[in-house]
């Protein structure tokens, strides 16, 4: 498809989406054998495998001296950040002041410790307890994502882990972001890894030595990541699998065109293989965005500003931008369940008619002024969010996923008398003779 001419097509029924969404086609089956090496020679070896991993694939000398980032080091690039870039300083501060204040609502407002006691004497509740070590995962390399580490270590703080390691993939010569390091200090993170990929994981996940095994890995990462992650679960848990990133667009006749093409380059930005979705209620609004998009690509091609992110955007919209349109409205809503975006624009006039039909969305941003850009970085809400239309059961990172549930049930002799006939009736049934007996013993003297 020629990216600066996209069609748009009526869609006639919801189900007809379901033909559109393009199936990831990667070919994983050699990622596959080098991520099952990688973690196996880390299991066996330890130590000695993860420095020739990070070696080869985190690209400096690596030792075991040298793999954990030292206080030094990131006191001396705070210093700098604060120095050298005060307006991204001060930016960070208060995304992380909106994070901490979702989250912290959130743990007050969610899973929390409970008991209910009966004049019987028969009490049941609910104990909560954080996860004692996290390790978290910062994509990086040639890009660094402070946001990434906000989003990830803040719901951790907010929930009481004790322990957090952080594993970022360096730049050259084996050095970690300044920023990335700032954000640290003020979060007080002290454990912090110059590696990435599946050395990363796999050496989080089992321990090596050197690194100490964490009980669940939490954010993104390229495709090595995901398959890492997926293998070690069970040695340790996880968030999520993640998979391309997408974006989907309810707009009716009222939404300018401008801003939901410019919304679906952003998301174009992030990969070859990111999805964007327009379903609009307006035939014409449907044209004018796609018009809006060719525009805007041939303004980019002679911006050099963007020329670094021009082809995997044109490859992207080329590839997965996708443009419908039906006066219905109710055709569009359900057709957003069956996509199950991981981000949901809505921009209409009655958006709340629009947020009671939704029921499967990651993230939803409403109206003209709510870009997905504001969850990205400094709207509070988290930005690690289900990928490949896994929000029909799945939820964005939070509080919730680093606290554990244990049930509590205490019976007093009076209350276990009273039930136990209850017990041994469908111990008897299920054939599960020492489970009865095991009441009954009780009441024997």
């Amino acid at each position: 498809m020629d990216p600066f001419s996209l069609k748009i097509k009526e869609l006639k029924y919801p189900g007809e989406i379901s033909g559109y969404l393009r199936e990831r086609e990667d070919d994983i089956s050699e990622a596959q054998k080098i991520v099952d090496m990688i973690v196996s020679d880390i299991r066996k070896d330890g130590d000695r495998a993860l420095l020739r991993f990070i070696r080869e694939y985190d690209g400096y000398d690596a030792d075991i001296k040298n793999i954990r980032v030292g206080k030094d080091e990131v006191l001396s690039a705070a210093g700098r950040v604060k120095r050298d870039l005060p307006d991204l300083a001060e930016a960070l501060a208060v995304s992380r002041k909106n994070i901490e204040n979702y989250h912290k609502s959130q743990y007050e407002r969610g899973d929390r410790s409970w008991m209910i006691e009966e004049d019987s004497g028969r009490k049941t509740g609910q104990k909560v307890t954080p996860i004692e070590r996290v390790g978290l995962y910062i994509p990086g390399g040639r890009y660094a994502y402070p946001s990434t580490l906000l989003m990830t270590a803040i719901p951790a703080i907010a929930a009481g882990v004790k322990e957090i390691a952080i594993c970022s993939p360096p730049g050259g010569g084996g050095r970690l972001n300044d920023v990335l390091l700032y954000l640290c200090s003020i979060l007080e993170i002290e454990e912090i890894y110059r590696m990435g990929g599946a050395q990363a994981i796999a050496a989080m996940a089992l321990g090596t030595g050197a690194i100490r095994k964490v009980e669940k890995i939490a954010g993104p990462g390229n495709m090595f990541v995901t398959l890492a992650k997926k293998k070690v679960f069970g040695a340790v848990g996880i968030d999520s699998l993640a998979g391309p990133s997408d974006v989907t667009i309810i707009a009716d006749s009222s939404a300018r065109a401008e801003l939901i093409a410019s919304d679906m380059l952003a998301q174009s930005e992030h990969d070859p293989v990111s999805r964007s979705i327009l379903l609009s209620k307006s035939r014409d609004v449907a044209a004018r965005t796609a018009e809006n998009i060719s525009n805007m690509l041939h303004s980019l091609k002679s911006d050099a500003g963007y020329r670094n992110n021009l082809k995997v955007m044109v490859e992207s919209i080329g590839n997965n931008c996708l443009i419908f349109y039906n006066e219905d409205i109710a055709v569009l809503i359900e057709a957003a369940n069956i996509i199950a975006p991981e981000h949901l624009e809505i921009m209409v006039e009655d958006s709340d008619y629009i947020l009671d039909g939704i029921k499967n969305a990651g993230a939803i941003f409403v109206g003209d002024y709510t870009p997905v850009a504001v969850g990205d970085y400094i709207g509070g809400t988290n930005h690690v969010i289900p990928t490949g239309g896994s929000a029909r059961f799945s939820s964005p990172l939070g509080v919730g996923d680093f606290l554990k549930r244990s049930s509590i049930c205490r019976y007093s002799r009076k209350a276990l008398e009273a039930e136990k006939k209850h017990i041994v009736e469908i111990a008897d049934f299920e054939k599960l003779y020492a489970h009865r007996d095991s009441v009954l013993k009780r009441f024997k003297n």
